[in-house]
């Protein structure tokens, strides 16, 4: 009986100090200092130019404001706004898409691919007037400090017509840095 109560106690003493020695994280605490959840303001802004390469050749100028962060400092809405012009008549498209960037707005090169719902007005053309779901994807890479050099593909009226976009962005960053 007492062999077995040394051991207890052996055992107990050793494993208390092997407990004691690891380290106590706190739930549901973040390691990065970067803030999650909802955020509102001017995170980034582009400016854009490229073309619509089929249904109607066009040259295309667009703008783009991250306007929110939703969950994750990575996930941001951002209304689209771009102007088709050239051969066919005018078309104008304003969406609002959430986009879920790969890498935080420091990295050398930001991949991002998101989802929305876009207006369409193509003016005289047969399509008239139609709200449809898009997508978009692209990448940013760096240019200046303060802007990146943005590469974006742009797919409307359910992957029936395809833009190209090129242009410069800004970002606001996500705060805490």
């Amino acid at each position: 009986m007492i062999r077995v109560s040394l051991l207890a106690l052996t055992l107990a003493t050793v494993h208390a100090a092997v407990l004691g020695a690891q380290e106590f994280q706190p739930p549901g605490g973040t390691t990065s200092g970067t803030p999650s959840g909802m955020r509102f303001g001017i995170l980034g802004f582009s400016t854009r130019a490229g073309a619509q390469l089929n249904e109607g050749v066009q040259g295309v100028l667009g703008s783009t404001v991250d306007v929110a962060q939703l969950w994750s400092p990575q996930v941001r809405l951002r209304p689209s706004f771009e102007v088709g012009f050239g051969r066919a008549d005018k078309s104008l498209h304003l969406a609002l898409e959430v986009v879920y960037r790969f890498q935080p707005d420091d990295a050398p090169s930001v991949p991002y691919v998101g989802a929305g719902l876009g207006y369409y007005d193509a003016g005289n053309d047969s399509v008239g007037v139609k709200v449809w779901p898009n997508l978009v994807m692209g990448f940013e890479l760096p240019f200046r400090s303060t802007f990146n050099w943005l590469v974006e593909y742009h797919a409307l009226d359910r992957l029936g017509r395809h833009r190209f976009l090129v242009g410069l962005a800004t970002r606001g960053g996500t705060g805490g840095q």
